[in-house]
């Protein structure tokens, strides 16, 4: 029943993403020890260059992920939905923040500080593992979007986007250009690839989002060179 009790507290991070997939007492620990936030649309939780002060996991709404790759124009290289975590890398390993992570729209993020962290690791040596799994997925989404970069057409790009980014009723909350910058695309090669989607009626455009009509035919597209 307590375990119960603090999994609810956590809802819907208990039953999504990474956190879902980690012991009953690992989760028991981050719900008592970690609390939620609201951070508005456009409200950064952390820069690049910062000490780790937290670790982060999205219940509600959307992040996104920039690097400060070319001067201070920050590249955006990936939109977080619920379930996402992030944070630990340069926490546990004692560097600086690389990325930063702000509001794609309205969030709702659960924040466990760096101090109890560290402390758990101290008396709980164990608890890396959780942590290290974490790290284990990150890679595999960073290398998985850097092959998909390279090797996939435009319309197989957008298509994994729209599918990823969809909610249940199939809606895409996101301006054409913030698309084109996840998927590394120029706005109008954007605009012409959608345009194809939206024609063959795969895709409609709706009030302030797009949906997603039929996600069979972006499914069989989603492998194509």
């Amino acid at each position: 029943m307590k375990h119960q009790v603090l999994a609810e507290a956590l809802s819907p991070l208990a039953e999504r993403g990474w956190l879902s997939t980690q012991p009953p007492e690992f989760q028991d620990w981050v719900a008592r020890n970690g609390r939620w936030h609201v951070y508005s649309a456009g409200q950064v939780l952390y820069d690049a260059g910062e000490e780790p002060d937290a670790l982060y996991g999205l219940g509600h709404g959307s992040l996104e992920a920039t690097l400060p790759l070319f001067g201070d124009e920050p590249v955006t290289v990936y939109r977080a939905e619920p379930g996402f975590w992030i944070g630990e890398a340069a926490l546990l390993s004692g560097a600086t923040r690389v990325l930063s992570i702000v509001a794609a729209t309205e969030a709702r993020v659960f924040r466990v500080p760096a101090a109890r962290i560290r402390t758990l690791l101290g008396e709980r040596p164990e608890a890396w593992e959780s942590f290290f799994s974490l790290s284990h997925l990150h890679a595999i989404t960073a290398t998985t979007l850097l092959a998909e970069a390279l090797a996939l057409s435009p319309r197989a790009r957008l298509a994994r986007m729209l599918l990823r980014l969809a909610d249940e009723d199939g809606r895409v909350v996101a301006r054409q250009e913030e698309l084109a910058r996840l998927i590394g695309m120029t706005r109008s090669s954007l605009q012409r690839t959608l345009a194809g989607l939206t024609a063959a009626g795969w895709v409609r455009s709706g009030y302030g989002c797009l949906l997603v009509h039929d996600q069979a035919a972006l499914e069989a597209m989603r492998d194509e060179a």
